[in-house]
């Protein structure tokens, strides 16, 4: 008990020393305090950069290339039938245990950890997806930061990062050390957004032969859970409002338009990527029993395996790990992904040329893998093969342009073959993403000293450094 005294005094004085530190920013610089009144696409980008900086400070995004890519996946489709955009939309998992999405100016929605959690599917997911999407396209979210004159694109950043964390002291400091908590009240949106967003997800789900029913039942999770939170939360955290309203209004939606033939979806891919998300997110020993009761009630749950693998390789038994995954591996022989994971576990196990010859072989089956792509190009690292392993890495940034381990081992790479100014530079932007602005400029600037005046690489420096003095003075 005196320890976790002692952790939650270090939290909170943590906290309280980061609120201090962000709010100096905006109290002694007026000058880059403008109102946001007429709010611009402009203006919206800025608040979205600064927003993002601060996430990528105070949260942990789970980034694997695999979740990336699945739940961008589903963006894209959603964003598919929804027209031209104003953003590039951008989707994050985030490690946080509240039940809570929440969409941000320019495009970017975060959904946490603890929410995935609740879903059972992969309709109930996109049915989010969909209704945070329709809230960045209708503009709802500039438009009551446009009709909030009080707040600056500073503040609204800050705002915007203590309503996005869902709750907590350190979210609860950043919303009341805004100095705009009566403002953010206003951020809730209004019953006629709600009902615009919901419209329009319906409409979009629809068209893509999804059942709304799924929509349904998350709204029924939503109202459940929402009777649970309401007293524990202050007013200015529920951006969702009326819960029990927008159910009753999207049964009126599937009773007008009826039963359709809607498309059976493979659940495998949406199990895979729920099981990876609450094994990075919670604590294995809570998790296993879990797992354990599933596998030994009759018939047994196959992705139960999968998770427990997971767990296995957390606490690097990888004998057990292996074992708990070709149970799966049998339940789904056609599945490229486990041979990927099955390679993951024995690149973890120190065992890389058999971990090589997974990679491969996934590889060649599905070339398309973020998450197989990256782990090849891991493997070909490690055993030497520098040139292969550099080229997988820069085709992965493409695909990938903010993820920051992808920097670091270019860097480091870099670094080892004595192209020090090359590895400042790549070691500069894994630190830019990582939210380490001190340690980026560091390696940046060291990069334009070293590299040749008509470098790319030394344009793109310059830029970044730009870009982090920017996020810093809005």
């Amino acid at each position: 008990m005196i320890f976790a005294f002692h952790r939650r005094v270090t939290s909170l004085i943590a906290s309280s020393v980061l609120v201090l530190f962000l709010l100096s920013n905006f109290l002694f610089f007026p000058r880059w305090q403008y109102s946001v009144h007429a709010f611009s696409v402009k203006e919206e980008r800025e608040v979205g950069e600064k927003l993002l900086s601060i996430v990528r400070k105070e949260f942990r995004l789970l980034d694997d290339p695999d979740i990336t890519q699945y739940i961008n996946r589903l963006g894209k489709e959603i964003l598919a039938v929804a027209g031209p955009q104003y953003f590039d939309y951008h989707f994050f998992v985030v490690k946080n245990k509240e039940f809570n999405a929440f969409a941000a100016p320019s495009g970017l929605l975060f959904f946490h950890s603890g929410l995935i959690e609740t879903m059972t599917s992969e309709g109930e997911l996109l049915s989010v997806i969909a209704h945070e999407c329709a809230h960045v396209t209708s503009r709802h979210i500039a438009e009551r930061i446009q009709k909030n004159t009080k707040l600056t694109i500073g503040t609204a950043a800050l705002l915007l990062a203590g309503i996005a964390m869902g709750g907590g002291a350190l979210s609860e400091a950043l919303i009341t050390g805004s100095l705009a908590a009566n403002a953010s009240m206003n951020l809730s949106f209004s019953r006629k957004a709600e009902e615009e967003a919901d419209r329009l997800a319906f409409t979009w789900m629809q068209s893509k032969k999804r059942d709304p029913a799924e929509m349904e039942s998350m709204l029924r999770k939503m109202r459940k859970i929402s009777q649970y939170r309401r007293g524990k939360l202050p007013p200015y955290l529920l951006t969702h409002p009326e819960p029990a309203r927008r159910l009753g209004y999207v049964q009126d939606l599937i009773q007008i338009y009826g039963e359709e033939d809607y498309i059976q979806r493979d659940t495998f891919e949406f199990l895979r990527f729920k099981h990876r998300v609450l094994t990075l997110s919670k604590d294995p020993m809570t998790l296993m029993p879990r797992y354990q009761n599933r596998i030994s009630k009759a018939g047994g749950d196959i992705m139960a395996h999968y998770g427990l693998s997971h767990i296995y390789l957390r606490n690097a038994e990888f004998t057990k790990a292996m074992d708990s995954l070709r149970t799966v591996m049998n339940a789904y022989p056609d599945k490229t992904i486990l041979t990927t994971d099955m390679g993951i576990i024995l690149f973890q196990a120190g065992r890389y040329k058999d971990a090589l010859k997974r990679f491969q072989k996934a590889h060649g089956a599905d070339p398309a893998c973020l998450y197989t792509s990256y782990y090849l190009a891991r493997t070909l690292e490690q055993l030497g093969e520098h040139k292969k392993a550099l080229s997988l890495y820069k085709e992965l940034l493409t695909e990938l342009p903010e993820y920051s381990p992808i920097y670091y081992r270019i860097g480091s790479i870099k670094a080892q073959e004595d192209k020090k100014a090359e590895g400042f530079y790549y070691l500069g932007i894994h630190f830019f993403h990582e939210g380490d602005h001190k340690t980026a400029r560091y390696h940046l600037k060291h990069a334009i000293e070293k590299l040749p005046a008509d470098s790319e690489l030394k344009k793109k420096a310059r830029e970044t450094l730009e870009r982090i003095k920017r996020i810093e003075k809005s």
